[in-house]
């Protein structure tokens, strides 16, 4: 029998690094030069690593994150660095994923004759399958004080944390759905990442079919595929056996998406012991595969003991690929469209601030809270059958809660009613409301990543 030699490890990274074989100088070429639009600054993060440092790409499987780091290595290269300098290695490989690491990394740094001084970026793509990365890396930043790595996982980092350390790649965005279509420019002509606003006369009816078309297919460009977005791999490294259940439970959580659920109710439904299903839960967000959102009360006061939560799949196309396609007619589509508009949020600074209220008798959809005085800051109502507030027709009926809810916590905040094709300024029980299509506000928050944090329309 025939083991695995250093001279097969050496052809595999060779394979994999084909920049190796370019001299310096060199302009590097990649087969898919789509760029997803938090490309940018994640390549100012890389820039920005200290020797030693290291910075982790983490998303859901099909999101993009192996080629957005041969972007950042075909940009690094293309700045100057030398081709040598750089090694790609994916550790969900069969061949790869079995070796030990600093063997791998021993072969490459052999291979080019590097000292410990040599200033060289390490990519490894899947880095969860290798259970002990944060002390390799610290063990390898004392080895070689001048590297820097960069490391994509889908799972295990922070759910949709946004530190020094982690970069969130979301599934896309409306944004980036529109210019990968080529749509872009029939809606908003060629106005400029944080230019005003201004939608083409006329084309919001041909904006929500796009829009419908993103919620049902629309989160994986490209070729991206969503049959395998449950990997049974990633759950066995969280200690998960029964990926049958896992399934299940996911199944109906896409089927919830958009509504308040409790674990009581979930535990029933599942069969399962509370511990268990926590556990579930947890692994899910981890592999951001969901999102749940804490609940509030009437007051805005945060609950002691969470018992419920909003629960929403991370781009609503999984539940397409779950339950087939939704018409924009469908009762379920406004749940598919408060998910799409979810999304837009994920991996922003903006994240955790997410939130929404509910009480005995009332509810609020969606909320963001002040991350500094912890009182809601904008407050929104989904109203996708445009039926608050019809052509003509003052805002003077609708969402009570919504108006009631924004004068006991805080009348500064921003209160919005998020329709399918009304656009206009009202007010409500003595408080402004701002009516805007769903759609519109959906591409806005999107569409200039460095202004993630922000949520007024222009």
């Amino acid at each position: 029998m025939q083991s695995i030699s250093e001279d097969d490890l050496s052809h595999r990274l060779v394979c994999d690094n084909p920049w190796w074989d370019l001299s310096s100088g060199s302009e590097t070429k990649l087969e898919t030069p789509f760029k997803r639009d938090l490309f940018s600054p994640f390549f100012r993060s890389i820039q920005k690593l200290g020797h030693g440092e290291d910075l982790i790409l983490a998303g859901c499987l099909g999101v993009g994150k192996t080629v957005m780091l041969r972007q950042a290595i075909a940009g690094l290269i293309d700045e100057g660095a030398s081709p040598t300098s750089v090694l790609y290695c994916c550790l969900g490989s069969p061949v790869l994923g079995s070796v030990d690491l600093n063997r791998l990394l021993e072969i490459f740094m052999t291979r080019y004759r590097h000292a410990p001084e040599t200033e060289v970026y390490l990519f490894l793509d899947e880095i969860q399958y290798n259970r002990d990365w944060q002390d390799n890396v610290r063990a390898w930043a004392r080895a070689w004080p001048k590297a820097r790595f960069i490391g994509a996982a889908s799972s295990g980092a922070p759910a949709f944390a946004t530190g020094p350390s982690t970069f969130v790649l979301p599934p896309s965005t409306f944004s980036e759905f529109l210019r990968f279509r080529g749509t872009l420019d029939n809606f908003f002509g060629k106005s400029q990442p944080g230019s005003a606003l201004v939608l083409q006369p006329g084309t919001i009816g041909a904006l929500n079919e796009e829009f419908c078309r993103y919620v049902n297919g629309g989160g994986f460009l490209g070729d991206g595929s969503t049959e395998n977005f449950l990997n049974n791999d990633l759950a066995s490294l969280h200690g998960i056996s029964d990926t049958q259940e896992l399934n299940r439970l996911f199944a109906i959580l896409a089927k919830n998406t958009g509504l308040e659920v409790s674990l009581e109710e979930l535990t029933k439904a599942l069969g399962v012991a509370k511990n268990t299903l926590r556990k579930y839960l947890d692994y899910l967000e981890r592999a951001f595969l969901i999102r749940r959102l804490p609940r509030v009360d009437q007051s805005a006061n945060r609950f002691k003991r969470a018992v419920a939560f909003k629960v929403y799949v991370t781009t609503p196309c999984l539940y397409a690929a779950l339950f087939g396609p939704v018409d924009s007619e469908s009762e379920v589509f406004a749940r598919l469209a408060e998910t799409a508009l979810v999304s837009q949020w994920l991996g922003s600074v903006a994240a955790p601030t997410l939130g929404y209220a509910s009480w005995r008798g009332g509810a609020v959809d969606l909320l963001t809270m002040d991350p500094d005085s912890d009182k809601p800051s904008h407050v929104y109502e989904i109203d996708w059958a445009d039926a608050y507030a019809p052509e003509g027709k003052k805002v003077d009926t609708g969402p009570k809660g919504l108006s009631a809810f924004v004068a006991a916590t805080n009348r500064n905040a921003k209160a919005y009613v998020l329709t399918r094709e009304n656009t206009r300024q009202g007010s409500l029980g003595g408080i402004d409301v701002t009516l805007v299509p769903l759609s519109l506000y959906a591409y806005w928050l999107a569409r200039d990543p460095t202004r993630a944090s922000a949520h007024a329309v222009n």
